[in-house]
């Protein structure tokens, strides 16, 4: 008979591949093909299931599944994820069983999804905020709705928002959405709750057809995150923290 610890592992080698593969396609074009997480569910949500039987725990799996769905369907439809950020997590949810813990406390911690997901936002402010501040420290100077911007508030933009230049954002417009507005005064900078999936190009082609600026000039965006690689990093801080690779290896052996 196969060891089941043998099986996680291999559920989780698997889990980690297609999310590998979602992180590939995301960095390079901020589309995923739905292809990605059928084939990956068609291998992994079986396998998950099945070892979460045998470990005798369906409901702690069934209540880990209900909170990453419902979870996933609450951030898409609020617009603070992509949908394959949603569809991300509500695969990890279905296919990597959560352990139970020394105490009911840290089993609750221990939700998969829960647990990915607080990964997965220390991961992307630690290397969004830096990329951040870096690419405003390049062009913010000749940022006109930045410029326009003192004090606390001015520093709020500098870590949320993107000064780059319009022919970035014209060769990538997936990555961007416009976060200044044009007003009578000039441009003034804005903060959009949710995640602007408008295409950006068309604001940019009507402000320079009206001579407002110039394929160099620098405008602010909120920048997409490549969500799907912080999840993925997530997962392997959950897989090595949480669940102790180390002890399955061992117990596999």
């Amino acid at each position: 008979m196969v060891n089941i610890y043998v099986l996680l592992m291999v559920d989780y080698l698997l889990v980690l591949a297609v999310q590998v593969a979602a992180s590939i396609q995301d960095l390079r074009t901020r589309e995923i093909s739905d292809w990605t997480w059928i084939i990956g569910s068609i291998m992994c949500v079986p396998l998950g299931l099945y070892v979460v039987i045998m470990l005798n725990q369906l409901i702690l799996y069934i209540v880990s599944v209900v909170v990453g769905s419902v979870f996933a369907l609450a951030v898409y439809w609020l617009r603070a994820m992509g949908g394959a950020d949603s569809k991300s997590i509500a695969f990890i949810s279905a296919s990597i069983p959560t352990l139970p813990m020394a105490t009911p406390a840290l089993t609750i911690i221990n939700i998969t999804p829960l647990s990915i997901l607080i990964n997965s936002l220390i991961i992307a402010l630690v290397l969004y905020i830096p990329y951040n501040v870096i690419q405003n420290i390049r062009y913010g100077s000749n940022c006109e709705a930045l410029a326009r911007v003192k004090g606390l508030n001015r520093l709020i933009y500098l870590l949320t928002l993107m000064c780059v230049p319009v022919h970035k954002v014209l060769r990538n417009p997936n990555n961007y959405a416009i976060s200044q507005v044009l007003t009578e005064d000039g441009f003034q900078p804005i903060i959009r709750l949710g995640l602007d999936v408008d295409d950006p190009r068309e604001l940019l082609i009507e402000w320079l057809s009206k001579g407002k600026i110039s394929i160099g000039t620098p405008v602010l965006t909120s920048y997409h995150i490549p969500f799907i690689v912080p999840i993925t990093l997530g997962l392997v801080v959950y897989v090595l923290t949480h669940v102790n690779v180390l002890t399955l290896i061992l117990a596999a052996l």
